[in-house]
């Protein structure tokens, strides 16, 4: 199974109502679950596949309007960091004005540091994650006033 396929399957799978997903061909084995109707990632999925789908979920970053306020929602099951190392000061705080494009916060996954972008200029309303908690993917992390 090559890595385009795996990709198509993982969204396939995590659009659909199926729950788990196991698939065995020849030396090759590959397991999907869901939790509460969040994506899953198993830790025995190859991380070159989960790099590229982690980047398609970027790419495909999902903005809700509601009440004026932009929802920033996480683009994929990670731990939340609110500053690039403990040391340092968070990339944003409420009520602070942002940007479109300034780093918001970082989602890490496998050990990979992905760095969430703002879609939108505003003023930072609302975080509704804390530091180092785990996130859901489609979690709803801040929200921003335009």
């Amino acid at each position: 199974m090559d890595l385009r396929q795996i990709r198509n399957l993982m969204k396939e799978f995590e659009e659909s109502k199926i729950h788990k997903l196991e698939i065995k061909d020849n030396d090759f084995s590959i397991k999907l679950e869901k939790e509460d109707n969040n994506f899953s990632i198993p830790s025995n999925l190859p991380s070159s596949s989960f790099i590229e789908s982690v980047q398609m979920k970027e790419e495909g970053k999902e903005v809700v309007i509601e009440e004026d306020n932009y929802l920033v929602k996480a683009p994929l099951v990670g731990t939340f960091y609110q500053s690039p190392s403990p040391d340092s000061e968070p990339f944003v705080r409420v009520n602070q004005k942002i940007l479109k494009g300034d780093v918001l916060f970082i989602v890490e996954a496998m050990k990979v540091m992905n760095e969430i972008t703002s879609p939108v200029s505003g003023t930072i309303v609302k975080i509704n994650a804390q530091d180092t908690a785990m996130v859901e993917f489609d979690q709803v992390v801040l929200e921003i006033k335009e």
